[in-house]
Formats: structure tokens, sequence, C-alpha cells
């Protein structure tokens, strides 16, 4: 059985930073996740990795 990981990175378009935080008050539409830069307090992009594992049952 196939199942699909998706894996999400996060980076900031000011400063480059991989560092953030999460908030339910920052979540907005450009902002789906909530994630905001600690250093600069921009808001991260997200990027999107699809793994695909095979789990053994």
């Amino acid at each position: 059985m196939k199942v699909s990981i998706i894996i999400l990175n996060f980076k900031c378009p000011s400063c480059s930073g991989h560092q953030y935080r999460l908030s339910s008050f920052d979540v907005t539409t450009k902002n789906p996740h909530g994630a905001v830069c600690i250093f600069c307090k921009s808001i991260m992009h997200a990027s999107y990795r699809d793994a695909n594992v095979s789990a053994r049952c």
C-alpha cells in the first residue's frame, strides 16, 4: 500500500530565513498556514514536496 505524504518547506521571501512560528491569529487568505518569519515578521512562502512512502501492513 502506498501512502502519500506532503512535506512543507517554509522560506522567507524577505530575508531568506527558514525559522518561523505558526499562529492561528496569522491565518489569512494569503497566509493559509499562519507561518511568520521570526526575524523580520514577513509571511513565509511554502513549497510543497510529495514523499511517496510504501507502508507495510
